[in-house]
């Protein structure tokens, strides 16, 4: 099991796009993997955002209810790597309740590291079932209040148990 203060680490480490411009899951994909290297994430681009959408291709990451978890197993990453953005307008994920998605979250997991993956995207799953999960995120103006906001959401899950 992940621990509370190894996922604050994690959030406190991601990156948050508050303004996707995004129309489409592609679009989504790689505005969210550029902006994310033009923080300081070092990865291929062309090779991760391949990947992402081969990953696509077979089967939606966008859940339902407003949110997509797109992932990707890479060895361009050490460490799970979170990349969390906001598309106000919502866009067409084509996600499984034909819906538009506003609130993505990207895992980038290290090939071999999958426990750690699964227990976040386990966490993060019941955390999207929060009622107003995506309201919330949605109304962050900085990265700042995006991360605490999560923080809290998070610890409130794991708390529970």
């Amino acid at each position: 099991m992940i621990s509370l203060n190894e996922v604050t680490k994690i959030i406190e480490d991601s990156y948050i796009l508050l303004n996707l411009k995004a129309a489409n899951k592609e679009e989504a994909i790689s505005e969210m993997l550029i902006y994310a290297e033009s923080k300081g994430l070092r990865i291929n681009i062309d090779r991760t955002i391949n990947f992402m959408y081969k990953k696509e291709e077979i089967i939606t990451s966008g859940l339902g209810y407003g949110v997509a978890f797109p992932h990707v197993r890479t060895s361009e990453v050490e460490e799970n790597k979170l990349i969390f953005a906001i598309s106000k307008t919502g866009l067409n994920y084509y996600a499984l309740d034909n819906k538009p998605v506003h609130l993505l979250t990207m895992f980038l997991t290290p090939v071999g590291k999958s426990e750690k993956y699964l227990n976040l995207l386990s966490l993060f799953t019941k955390v999207s079932r929060l009622s107003m999960y995506t309201v919330l995120l949605l109304e962050s103006r900085k990265e700042e209040e995006f991360k605490k906001k999560l923080i809290t959401m998070v610890k409130d899950i794991m708390e529970e148990k």
